[in-house]
């Protein structure tokens, strides 16, 4: 994951242009503004009520629309099933993954995850199969930004001061996901 330092103000920027990139996606898709005034359509509220065939369908068009605009097939598919796992609108994820922007992660990396394939030689691997440290950290870092900005989501009424707040988190920057 390459890291390039952002100040404080480029955060900013970021995320505004994340919230009007998201805000102009919602309208192509539905032909108006769904989300202003009612911060909800930003987390679980904007996959609420739609049946099996409708989120499948979604789940195609956000994935082949990230997979459109350079987005790895496999990256495309985890940030869309993380971001249904964390609560927030998966095409505001997208959004966000596509900005470059989200929680750094740890100094450490991930050096202190449990390794069950060297703790346990009997383990059977189909219980827990080898992770890929990178795998393990790019979901790690797409859990953690999804999950922290929806905590702002829920904090603040309005959705700008939200992205404005996780923007000036100490730990927010360029992740390479």
């Amino acid at each position: 994951m390459g890291e390039t330092e952002w100040t404080t103000t480029d955060r900013e920027a970021r995320a505004g242009h994340v919230l009007d990139a998201y805000s102009e996606r919602r309208r192509q898709r539905r032909g108006e503004d769904t989300w202003f005034g009612d911060p909800r359509g930003l987390r679980e509220g904007a996959e609420e009520g739609l049946n099996a065939d409708e989120l499948s369908r979604r789940r195609l068009d956000v994935v082949q629309e990230a997979v459109g605009v350079g987005m790895a097939d496999e990256l495309a598919e985890l940030m869309y099933d993380i971001s249904r796992d964390e609560g927030l609108d998966p095409l505001l994820a997208f959004e966000l993954v596509r900005s470059g922007m989200g929680v750094l992660p740890p100094e450490d990396g991930l050096d202190n995850a449990p390794r069950f394939g060297t703790t346990d030689k009997y383990r059977p691997e189909w219980l827990e199969p080898p992770v890929d440290p990178d795998t393990l950290l790019r979901e790690r870092t797409l859990r953690v930004s999804f999950r922290r900005l929806r905590g702002f989501l829920e904090r603040y009424q309005d959705p700008a001061d939200a992205f404005q707040a996780f923007a000036r988190e100490p730990d927010v920057g360029a992740v390479g996901y």
